[in-house]
C-alpha cells in the first residue's frame, strides 16, 4: 500500500512538471512584466570594499507601540566626513577609515528627513515638520523652526540663508544663524500629489524649485521675488491621476539654461532669465536628473536609463538592462554612470554609450543612496548600513 502511494505522489508530481514544461513550449507561461530583470554578471568588478559599518538592526522588535514613521532618510559629506542619522544619533565618520570620529545627540528620533550639512551647520527635520539647526564642530543646538508640513528633500545651504521645501509645496528661505524666516512662497497645490521629495537649487542668486504642480519657478534668493513660473509639461488627461505631474526631481542649471523633469510629464530645458521654454520631451521620472558633456540622464518611471542630448532633447541611448530594479539616484564621475539597485549590486554605464562597463555586488541590503567624493563612493542600504569603497 505504501509503494502504491509513492507511486501515485511521483506521478503527480511528474504530471505537474510536464504540463508545466509544456506550457512553457507552447507560450503559455508569461512573462510578469513588473518582473527585475535579470543581471548579466559578466562584467568586471570596478569597487574595493575600504570598510563596513552595519546598522544592527535587531532581528525582532518588540516596540510594538512605537510610531511608524516613514522616512526619507540620506547621509551627507561634508569636509571628508559622512554625517548619518542613527536614532537619536547622529554619527560623524571618517570617509578614509570608517571610524567614527564624533556622535552627537539629537532632539528627536522621529526624523522624517535625512541630514544636510553646510557652513559649520545640519539640519533635519522631525515627523511634525519642526527644522533643527546644530553646529557640526559640537553638535550644540543653534535654533528650531516649525514649519506647515514636513521636508522630505535635502536643506539647500549658503552662507547666509537655508532653503527649504515641503512637501506641500512651501519654499522657505530662513535665516542661517538665528532660524528666523526671511519669506516663503506657496505654490498652488494640485487636488492629488505624491510626497514632494524635490530639493530647490541656487544658481547666481536665483532659487530654482519645481512644485508637485509641475511648474518651476525662478524666485531671487535675497527677498523672495519671482522672476517666473513656467510649466515643465502640459495636461495630459482628463482624470486626477492621469493629471498626476509632480516635480520630485530636482532641476539642474548648465551655463544660461535650467533643465527640469517631472513624473507623468516632460523633460523641459528653459532659458534661466526669461523662463522661455527651449525644448521639452515627454518623459516621466520621480529621480533627479543630472548632466555630462552635453547630456542629460534620468530614470524613467519604468526605470529605463535614458541619455538625451542637451541642445535638443533627442534621445541618445536607452538602456532596458535595470527595468524594476528599484534603483538609486544617478551619479556622474570620471564621463561613468553609478547608481545601486534593490539587490545590493551598484552599476557602471559609460555615460558617451550607455554601455555596461562595470558592476559590483556588495554586502548591503537593497541601496538606498551612493555618493562620490574624490576616488571614494560610498553606499547605504535600506537598513542603514554604510560602505565605503575605493573605485579602481
Amino acid at each position: 500500500m505504501k509503494k502504491f502511494y509513492l507511486l501515485t505522489i511521483i506521478l503527480l508530481l511528474s504530471s505537474c512538471q510536464t504540463l508545466s514544461t509544456i506550457q512553457e513550449t507552447l507560450g503559455l507561461v508569461q512573462d510578469d512584466p513588473n518582473a527585475p530583470v535579470k543581471l548579466d554578471e559578466n562584467y568586471d568588478n570596478f569597487l574595493e570594499v575600504d570598510w563596513e559599518k552595519n546598522a544592527d538592526n535587531p532581528l525582532l522588535n518588540f516596540d510594538f507601540f512605537r510610531e511608524n514613521i516613514e522616512s526619507n532618510l540620506f547621509f551627507d559629506i561634508n569636509a571628508g566626513t559622512i554625517f548619518n542619522l542613527k536614532g537619536r544619533q547622529i554619527e560623524l565618520i571618517d570617509i578614509e577609515t570608517g571610524q567614527l570620529t564624533e556622535v552627537f545627540d539629537l532632539q528627536t528620533d522621529r526624523i522624517i528627513s535625512g541630514v544636510s550639512v553646510g557652513y559649520n551647520s545640519f539640519f533635519y527635520v522631525d515627523a511634525d515638520g519642526v527644522v533643527y539647526s546644530h553646529d557640526s564642530n559640537i553638535g550644540d543646538l543653534k535654533w528650531t523652526k516649525e514649519l506647515e508640513d514636513v521636508v522630505l528633500s535635502k536643506i539647500l545651504i549658503t552662507p547666509t540663508l537655508v532653503f527649504l521645501q515641503t512637501s506641500s509645496d512651501v519654499l522657505y528661505a530662513i535665516d542661517l544663524q538665528t532660524g528666523e524666516t526671511k519669506w516663503q512662497k506657496q505654490a498652488q497645490a494640485p487636488l492629488l500629489s505624491i510626497r514632494g521629495t524635490a530639493s530647490p537649487i541656487i544658481y547666481e542668486g536665483l532659487i530654482f524649485a519645481s512644485f508637485s504642480n509641475g511648474r518651476l519657478a525662478a524666485v531671487r534668493g535675497v527677498d523672495g521675488i519671482q522672476l517666473w513660473e513656467k510649466p515643465i509639461s502640459r495636461l495630459k488627461g482628463s482624470t486626477e491621476l492621469e493629471k498626476l505631474m509632480d516635480g520630485d526631481s530636482n532641476a539642474i542649471t548648465v551655463n544660461e539654461d535650467v533643465f527640469a523633469a517631472n513624473y507623468n510629464g516632460s523633460l523641459t530645458r528653459f532659458n534661466i532669465r526669461s523662463g522661455e521654454k527651449i525644448f521639452s520631451v515627454d518623459h516621466s521620472t520621480s529621480k533627479s536628473i543630472t548632466f555630462n558633456k552635453g547630456k542629460i540622464f534620468s530614470v524613467n518611471t519604468d526605470e529605463e536609463i535614458l541619455g538625451f542630448n542637451a541642445s535638443n532633447g533627442t534621445e541618445s541611448w536607452r538602456s532596458q538592462k535595470f527595468k524594476n530594479r528599484g534603483l538609486t539616484d544617478l551619479i556622474i564621475n570620471d564621463d561613468k554612470i553609478y547608481f545601486g539597485d534593490f539587490e545590493g549590486y551598484i552599476h557602471q554605464l559609460d555615460a558617451e554609450t550607455g554601455m555596461i562597463t562595470g558592476l559590483t555586488k556588495t554586502n548591503l541590503e537593497a541601496i538606498s543612496q551612493i555618493a562620490i567624493f574624490s576616488d571614494k563612493l560610498f553606499a547605504q542600504d535600506i537598513d542603514g548600513s554604510i560602505t565605503g569603497f575605493t573605485l579602481k
